[in-house]
């Protein structure tokens, strides 16, 4: 019986001996890593640092340095990163541009770490797909979003509407918003010359169409064409053509649109920034001979070829993608969890009613790319969309122009 006793005694000290070793080996994490990203809200960054301060507490010979860029400055700087070596070493980007910087050399293969990590299979294949290439992993999925439609439901009241459902209906509401309220735009949405442009025309093309391959078939032209009316006939301002997503949230919070294209990563905003605004949210109007359509959005988070420390840039990219964080980053800023456990530690997107809007129009996203040259794809139709706005071009002329300049790239 003793030597059992001793036994067991020396095996307690081993197994408790071990469990030091590893949490010292934890907590001996030290140095620096810089991590650049493009989120814009003051909600994004607080809960971005609450991430990082909670990281940094675990490991405090550990600093992490963060910038904020704008999205256009960012996407520069990578590109002119891939060529230099001027790099952070966490880089965010959007999810169907990874593609491109993952061609360029720009992000680090993670394989070996993903596959070692037990949390790997949690994440849903759409949003995984994004940081996949050849087989090889080069980043994580942080989180996912779509479009729907913003309104004033007070404006709409007093104009006699109930939220557009098609087309023809959005036409018709944004008329009697007009004459209700001559001063206020019915509705503003990002033409932006960039990708918030694409990202925000997608809805409306692929309710017509099945994809993006047929930029100048008759259901791409009257997508552009509704857009065209909606400036024309002073219901969307013209300003549209220079707005980004955050321009037109600031003008629907302050009262200036009726109604608004955007995402969830809004909602948050919204309800400090107008607490006595009310306003709902319905799925972006279909054609009425269409489907309802929405667009997948989201950034991904990857380790670039310039981190010298590996482990440490592993470590806290991995924290900062575990469900729990996830979670409670994605539900705080008004987006959603690329994972399949984001409701163990959030009833948010169950229980908030504008989110289960939101949950629906997820099931209609249909995704960009991912290819690696989407972005200048994207270009293309974010151009032609510039064109007709201006009245440069006709729809019909600016759409087949797109559709050329689409298969050229695409090869």
């Amino acid at each position: 019986m003793r030597k059992i006793l001793a036994l067991v005694l020396a095996l307690t000290m081993v197994l408790s001996l071990a469990v030091v070793m590893n949490a010292g080996a934890e907590s001996e994490l030290s140095g620096s890593l810089e991590f650049w990203h493009y989120w814009s809200s003051d909600t994004e960054h607080q809960n971005v640092q609450m991430v990082i301060d909670k990281f940094t507490e675990l490991h405090p010979n550990v600093t992490i340095n963060v910038t904020s860029f704008s999205r256009d400055e960012l996407m520069k700087l990578y590109t002119m990163g891939a060529v230099s070596g001027e790099l952070p070493d966490i880089a965010m980007m959007d999810n169907p541009e990874m593609n491109a910087f993952i061609k360029m050399g720009l992000c680090a293969d993670i394989t070996d770490y993903v596959n070692a990590w037990d949390q790997k299979d949690l994440y849903y294949e759409g949003p995984m797909k994004s940081v996949m290439d050849e087989g090889r992993c080069y980043g994580l999925p942080h989180n996912s979003n779509c479009l729907a439609l913003f309104y004033d439901v007070d404006m709409l009241q007093k104009a006699g509407c109930e939220p557009p459902t098609t087309w023809t209906e959005l036409l018709d509401v944004c008329a009697k918003l007009k004459a209700t309220f001559p001063e206020v735009y019915p509705i503003g949405f990002s033409a932006n010359n960039n990708e918030e442009g694409t990202f925000q025309f997608a809805p409306f093309l692929l309710s017509k169409c099945d994809d993006f391959s047929t930029l100048d078939s008759k259901g791409a032209v009257e997508a552009i064409s509704l857009w065209k009316t909606l400036v024309d006939e002073g219901y969307a301002p013209k300003d549209v053509i220079s707005w980004g997503q955050t321009e037109v949230n600031t003008r629907f919070t302050s009262g200036n649109l009726a109604m608004q294209v955007n995402g969830p990563w809004n909602i948050s905003n919204l309800r400090t920034d107008a607490p006595d605004k009310n306003w709902n949210v319905t799925l972006i109007p279909k054609a009425d001979d269409g489907r309802y359509a929405s667009v997948l959005g989201g950034e991904n988070l990857a380790i670039t070829s310039a981190a010298e420390n590996m482990d440490l840039a592993w470590a806290f990219l991995s924290f900062m993608c575990n469900g729990e964080n996830t979670a409670i980053f994605c539900s705080n800023v008004g987006k959603f969890a690329p994972r399949s456990d984001g409701n163990e530690y959030t009833d948010f997107w169950t229980k908030d009613p504008v989110s289960q809007v939101f949950n629906e129009a997820m099931q209609y996203a249909q995704p960009r790319g991912p290819h690696p040259k989407w972005a200048e794809f994207s270009a293309c139709i974010s151009s032609a969309i510039q064109e007709v706005l201006t009245g440069a071009k006709t729809p019909e002329q600016a759409m087949a122009d797109a559709q050329a300049k689409g298969l050229a790239v695409m090869g």
